[in-house]
C-alpha cells in the first residue's frame, strides 16, 4: 500500500472546530506546504452518438484523450496528493478499453510522481447493483500509492505530510443512516473527499462541516463551482452528458489546490466543442424561411459545426414545422457535426385546470350554445333540453377520480415469495428476476392500484404495452379526452333517449365523426374553410403567446422559491452556528480556566477570559443576524402580488388557447362534413328535432375533443420521442389513418423494434404527463416492456425524462431486467431487486443502493456563500 501512509477505518475523534485564534501546536510544521490535484467526474468509457472511427467510438476516444492530457498537465505541475472524487468510469461495468486507460494512467502517474499518492472513491457509475461486488474500481485499489474507497468510509494518515485523508464512497453516503466523516485535530491538514448533491435538509444526508477541514473535494456536478472558501466541485474534464447544452458555456478541467494559502486555480483541459445554434423563430409556418434560416445560423457559427455536438432550437414551431427541414439538407448537417440535435419550441405548460375540469358540464354548456346558435338553432327549446341533460347527476356521472394510487407493494409474487415494501414518491425501479416473476410484480402493481370506474383511465394505466402504434395512440388519446370533458359529453349523449339516433352517433366512432358530422349543410363550404384556416393562425399567436407567459411565469416563480430557500438555509445556519457556540461557552464556563483551546486542545489558562469573551460576542452577534432572517423568510412564505399577478393572467392565456383549440377542431369537424356531403344522422335528423340538433351538436363537439386530445399527445409525444432518440426521429404523425414516424430524411418506411419501442414509450409517458396534473388524474405510472427493447442510448435519455416528469406524475414504477438502471442509479428515488426464482435467501424484494450520495454543510461557513 502507500508508503508512509496507515490506512485504518473510521473510528470517533474529537474535531477541533476553528475561532479565529493565534494558538499553534509547536509539534506542527507550520511551514509545510501541501497541494493537490483535484480531479472528478472522468467518465472512462463514455459513449454516445453511435460515431465510430477506426473501430473506436468517437466520445470514448475524447474522453480518454481529455485524461491523458489532465495527467501530463498534473505531472508537470508536480503536486503532492493527486485526488479523484468519484464517477472514474461511465458504469459499474466499464469496458476493458476504459480500465486499460485508467491503469495506463496511474502507471504513469506513478513512475512519474513516484511519492504522490492517489485518492479516489467510487461513485454512482462506478458502483454495482450487488452489495458484494465492489465494482472495476477496487481492483485498481492495488495499485503501488493508489487508495481507491468503494465501499466503506476509509481514512488515511499520511505521517510526511502531516495529513489525514477520509474518503466517502457512493455506498456509504446512501446508507441509512448516511457516514458521518470525522477530521483528525493531531494532523495539520485534514481532507474530506466525497460524491454528491448539496442538500439543505438533514434527512439522509452526509453532515459536513466545512471548519473541520482542511479541503473537502466534492464530485457529482460537471462544472466547476465554489461552495464556500475550501468546498469545491472540480466538474469534469469532457462534457460526459448526452445532452450537455447546460453545460456548453463553460471550460472543462482539473483543480490544483495549495492547503496552505487556501488558494486554489483552475486548469482547463481542451474538450469537444458544443455549438448550441442561435435559436430560429418559426412564424407563420413558413416554411421556406425556415430553412434559409438554417442555413444562415450554421454559417453563423466561427468554423462551422464539422466534428461539434451541435443543437438546432425551433422557437414557436410545432413538431410537424421539423418535417420542412427533412431531406438531404438535415442529413447534410448531421454528417458534419459528431451529433445534431433538433428541438421544437417550448409548447405551453398545461394547468391542472386544462385536464380536470370540475366545471365541465357549465363549460360544455357553453360549446354547446355556440355550435346551436351558429346554425340558428338555440331557442328556448333547445335551451330546454341543454338544461335538462346537464344538471348535477350529469356532472356527478362524468366526475374524473384519479387512478393508479399507490404507495406500497404488499402481496405474493408466484415464484418468488411474499413481498411488501413501500413505494416513495420519485422514481422507482423494480428490477433483476426472471420474465415471469417481473410479470407477476406488473400483476400486483395493476391489481393494488384498480380501484377506480374510470375505464379509459383505467384502461391506459394498465396496459404498458399495445402491439401496434395505432393501438397505444388510441388508448392513450382517449384518456386524454377523458379528462378533459369527454366524460360529462358521453354523460349526456347517454341522457338522450334512447334510440337509432343516439346510438348510431356513438356508434360512428371518433373516425367517423370527424367526417360525417357536419353542421348545418346551407353554411357555405368555402366561408367555413376560409374561418378555420383565420382560427388556426389566431390559435399559433396565442398559442405563441401562452408559451412566453409560461416562460415568464417559471422563470418568476424560480426567483420566489430560491429567494425562500436561500432564506431557509440561512436562517437554519445561523440556528445551527447558535446552538455550536453556545454549547462551548456552557462547556467552558463549567470547566473554567482549565478549558481546552478550542483549536489546539491545550489548557486555556490565562487566555480563558478572551476566549469566553469572543465566543460571547460571537453568539451574540449570530442572534441579532438571525433574528433578522426569521422575519425575512416569514415575508416570503406568501407568494408576491406580482407573482400573483403573473399567474393569473397565465391561466386566462391557458384558458383562451383551450377555447380557441376547441373551436379550431369544430370547425375543421364542419368543413370534414360538408365535404364529406352530411352524414346518415343528420339526414334523419327533423328541423324541429330539438333533442335531435342538440346530439348533433353534441357529437360535433365529441369529435373535436377527441381530435384537440389527439392533436395534443402527438404534439407532446413527437417532441418526447425526438429528445430520447437524439433527433432521429423527428416527429411522431398520423397520415391516411396510419401512425408514422418520420425520420431526418424522411417517413421511416422499415422500423426497428428499437425505433417502435421508443416511439411507444413517448406517447405513454406525454399521455401521463398530460393526464396526471400532480397527481389528480394519475397517481402512477407503470412501464414495463417496451423500455427494456430501447438502446442503451435511447433508455438513458428515456430515464432522464422520467425523472423530470416525477414533478407531474407522483410516482413512476418501472419494472426492468436491470442494466440500464443499473447505469444510472443516482437517477432513482428507489431500487428494488427481484430474488432469483427457487432461492430461499434473502427478502423476496431487496433494495439497492438508490439516488444521489447527499451531503449536508452544518457551520456557518455556508453564510459567506
Amino acid at each position: 500500500m502507500l508508503d508512509g501512509l496507515q490506512a485504518k477505518r473510521t473510528s470517533s475523534q474529537v474535531s477541533c472546530s476553528i475561532l479565529s485564534s493565534s494558538f499553534v501546536d509547536p509539534e506542527r510544521r507550520p511551514d509545510l506546504r501541501v497541494i493537490l490535484a483535484h480531479l472528478s467526474d472522468l467518465h472512462l468509457g463514455f459513449r454516445a452518438y453511435g460515431r465510430i472511427d477506426r473501430g473506436v467510438d468517437i466520445r470514448e476516444r475524447d474522453v480518454s484523450v481529455a485524461f491523458e492530457r489532465a495527467l501530463q498537465d498534473i505531472i508537470r505541475l508536480n503536486p503532492d496528493i493527486v485526488v479523484v472524487s468519484g464517477d472514474v468510469f461511465d458504469r459499474p461495468d466499464p469496458p476493458a478499453s476504459a480500465v486499460v486507460v485508467l491503469a495506463r494512467g496511474l502507471e504513469l502517474l506513478r513512475s512519474s510522481l513516484p511519492e504522490t499518492p492517489v485518492f479516489m472513491v467510487a461513485g454512482p457509475r462506478d458502483t454495482p447493483r450487488q452489495l458484494g461486488d465492489p465494482g472495476a474500481l477496487a481492483v485498481l485499489d492495488s495499485f503501488p500509492n493508489v487508495e481507491a474507497a468503494t465501499d466503506l468510509t476509509r481514512s488515511i494518515i499520511m505521517e510526511r505530510l502531516q495529513l489525514h485523508a477520509c474518503l466517502v464512497p457512493y455506498r456509504a453516503t446512501v446508507r441509512h443512516p448516511p457516514a458521518f466523516p470525522e477530521s483528525d485535530p493531531r494532523m495539520r491538514w485534514n481532507l474530506l473527499v466525497l460524491h454528491g448533491t448539496l442538500e439543505q435538509s438533514e434527512q439522509a444526508a452526509v453532515p459536513v462541516v466545512p471548519e473541520d477541514w482542511s479541503y473537502i473535494a466534492l464530485g457529482g456536478q460537471h462544472r466547476t463551482e465554489q461552495v464556500c472558501s475550501n468546498v469545491l466541485w472540480a466538474g469534469s474534464l469532457e462534457r460526459v452528458a448526452l445532452d450537455p447544452w447546460a453545460d456548453a458555456g463553460g471550460e472543462k478541467g482539473f483543480l490544483m489546490v495549495n492547503l496552505e494559502s487556501g488558494e486554489h486555480q483552475f486548469h482547463a483541459i481542451p474538450s469537444r466543442p458544443v455549438a448550441a445554434l442561435a435559436p430560429i423563430k418559426v412564424v407563420g409556418g413558413d416554411h421556406d424561411q425556415l430553412r434559409r434560416r438554417v442555413r444562415e445560423v450554421v454559417q453563423e457559427i466561427p468554423g462551422g459545426i464539422k466534428g461539434k455536438i451541435a443543437r438546432l432550437r425551433l422557437e414557436g414551431a410545432f413538431p410537424q414545422d421539423l418535417l420542412a427541414l427533412q431531406g438531404g439538407e438535415l442529413s447534410g448537417l448531421r454528417t458534419s457535426a459528431l451529433h445534431l440535435a433538433i428541438e421544437a419550441g417550448k409548447e405551453p405548460r398545461p394547468f391542472p385546470t386544462d385536464w380536470l375540469l370540475e366545471d365541465a358540464p357549465s363549460l360544455l354548456r357553453v360549446a354547446l350554445e355556440k355550435e346551436l346558435e351558429r346554425d340558428g338553432l338555440l331557442d328556448d327549446a333547445t335551451q330546454a333540453v341543454l338544461e335538462e341533460l346537464l344538471d348535477s347527476d350529469t356532472a356527478d356521472a362524468s366526475g374524473v377520480h384519479s387512478v393508479g394510487g399507490l404507495d406500497a407493494l404488499d402481496g405474493d409474487i408466484p415464484g418468488v415469495g411474499r413481498v411488501s415494501a413501500s413505494i416513495p414518491a420519485g422514481l422507482t425501479a423494480v428490477i433483476g428476476g426472471d420474465g415471469r416473476s417481473r410479470k407477476s410484480v406488473k400483476e400486483l402493481l395493476i391489481q393494488i392500484g384498480e380501484g377506480s370506474n374510470n375505464k379509459p383511465l383505467l384502461h391506459f394505466w394498465a396496459c404498458t404495452d399495445a402491439g401496434t402504434l395505432e393501438e397505444m395512440l388510441s388508448i392513450a388519446s382517449l384518456a386524454i379526452a377523458f379528462t378533459r370533458g369527454l366524460a360529462v359529453v358521453d354523460a349526456a349523449l347517454e341522457r338522450l333517449e334512447p334510440g337509432d339516433k343516439a346510438g348510431t352517433g356513438l356508434r360512428f366512432g371518433t373516425s367517423a365523426l370527424e367526417s360525417n358530422i357536419p353542421g348545418s349543410t346551407s353554411t357555405d363550404l368555402e366561408a367555413i374553410a376560409t374561418e378555420a384556416q383565420s382560427a388556426e393562425q389566431e390559435l399559433r399567436s396565442l398559442r405563441a403567446e401562452v408559451v412566453e407567459a409560461d416562460v415568464a411565469l417559471e422563470a418568476s416563480m424560480m426567483d420566489w422559491l430560491s429567494e425562500r430557500q436561500d432564506a431557509e438555509t440561512t436562517l437554519n445556519a445561523y440556528r445551527d452556528r447558535a446552538r455550536q457556540l453556545r454549547s462551548r461557552l456552557r462547556q467552558m464556563e463549567a470547566t473554567g480556566p482549565d478549558a481546552p483551546c478550542p483549536l489546539c486542545g491545550r489548557v486555556l489558562e490565562g487566555h480563558y477570559d478572551e476566549v469566553l469573551r469572543e465566543l460571547n460576542d460571537e453568539w451574540e452577534s449570530v442572534i441579532q443576524d438571525g433574528s433578522w432572517w426569521r422575519s425575512r423568510r416569514e415575508q416570503l412564505e406568501l407568494k408576491p402580488p406580482n407573482l400573483q399577478e403573473r399567474e393569473e393572467k397565465t391561466l386566462k392565456l391557458h384558458v383562451a388557447l383551450e377555447a380557441q383549440s376547441e373551436r379550431v377542431e369544430l370547425l375543421q369537424v364542419r368543413v370534414s362534413g360538408l365535404r364529406a356531403g352530411g352524414s346518415p344522422i343528420e339526414k334523419e335528423v327533423a328541423g324541429d328535432d330539438h333533442r335531435g340538433q342538440v346530439m348533433l351538436a353534441l357529437l360535433r363537439v365529441r369529435a373535436a375533443r377527441e381530435a384537440r386530445a389527439r392533436d395534443v399527445l402527438l404534439d407532446r409525444a413527437s417532441r418526447f420521442v425526438c429528445r430520447l432518440t437524439g433527433g432521429r426521429i423527428l416527429a411522431i404523425t398520423l397520415r391516411g389513418g396510419g401512425v408514422r414516424l418520420e425520420g431526418d430524411y424522411e417517413t421511416l418506411r422499415s422500423i426497428s423494434e428499437e425505433d417502435l419501442s421508443a416511439a411507444k414509450l413517448a406517447i405513454r409517458l406525454a399521455a401521463a404527463s398530460l393526464i396526471a396534473a400532480g397527481g389528480q388524474g394519475l397517481g402512477s405510472l407503470l412501464l414495463e416492456e417496451p423500455f427494456d427493447r430501447l438502446d442503451p442510448e435511447v433508455g438513458i435519455r428515456s430515464l432522464v425524462l422520467m425523472k423530470e416528469l416525477v414533478s407531474e406524475v407522483p410516482r413512476i414504477i418501472l419494472v426492468s431486467r436491470g442494466a440500464t438502471v443499473g447505469a444510472r442509479p443516482e437517477l432513482f428515488d428507489c431500487i428494488m431487486e427481484i430474488r432469483e426464482e427457487g432461492s430461499t435467501a434473502g427478502p423476496a424484494l431487496r433494495p439497492t443502493p438508490a439516488g444521489p450520495g447527499r451531503f449536508m454543510l452544518r457551520s456557518s461557513a455556508i453564510l459567506k456563500h
